[in-house]
């Protein structure tokens, strides 16, 4: 084999290995990409959503005029609706007056509960508090109710209270499970969620 043969076929096999080890990290190069850059299909399924299907606010109040022409004013420190039932406001530290024809005031307050702004009933919930009074009386003695929840029925003129509920007056107190006060009549019908009698008491005057 002459010298010029040589060099010729040396030069081939050394520019099939260089394009054998280029072929090599290219392939490789290639493929660490892929691997880097590859998005599952489950990445995208499992992404969330953001809806905002709440409103929330604060120092909300409202005011009104109940069925039988009564004035009323509800307050909460904290309130929100859901967008597909905006009638319904939920609340957090709830407090309601009412003022009726006859120059009583009632007052309500509650941790929790719900305003319908539609029927104008009202839902209180956990460590009620209510107390009535007549500011057109001189002595102007006050009514105390504590219960664990207390439901105001605009429609049918009514309170529902029930879980331990108890009432001081002048009169005495009443000591029951259930208690709903008819509003117009203003009378009063208290019984025990096991039949059990009513605790009464009736102060001597």
């Amino acid at each position: 084999m002459t010298q010029r043969k040589k060099k010729l076929l040396f030069i081939q096999i050394s520019i099939f290995i260089f394009a054998t080890i280029l072929l090599y990290f290219a392939y490789n190069d290639g493929n660490n990409i892929n691997k880097k850059t590859a998005i599952k299909p489950k990445d995208k399924l499992d992404a969330p959503l953001e809806t905002n299907k709440s409103n929330n606010f604060e120092d909300v109040e409202y005011k009104g005029v109940d069925l039988n022409g009564n004035r009323y004013v509800i307050q909460s420190e904290k309130a929100s609706f859901e967008i597909d039932k905006p009638e319904l406001i939920d609340m957090e530290v709830m407090h309601a007056i009412f003022y009726f024809k006859d120059g009583s005031v009632l007052k309500i307050w509650g941790d929790y509960g719900t305003y319908n702004n539609q029927t104008k009933d009202m839902e209180f919930r956990k460590n009620i508090i209510a107390t009535r009074e007549n500011e057109n009386l001189k002595d102007r003695e006050k009514d105390y109710l504590y219960a664990d929840n207390l439901d105001y029925l605009n429609s049918e003129g009514l309170l529902s209270i029930y879980g331990n509920v108890v009432t001081e007056s002048i009169e005495g107190s009443i000591i029951a499970d259930k208690i709903k006060i008819d509003l117009e009549s203003e009378t009063l019908n208290a019984s025990m969620f096991d039949n059990s009698k009513v605790k009464v008491k009736v102060k001597e005057k």
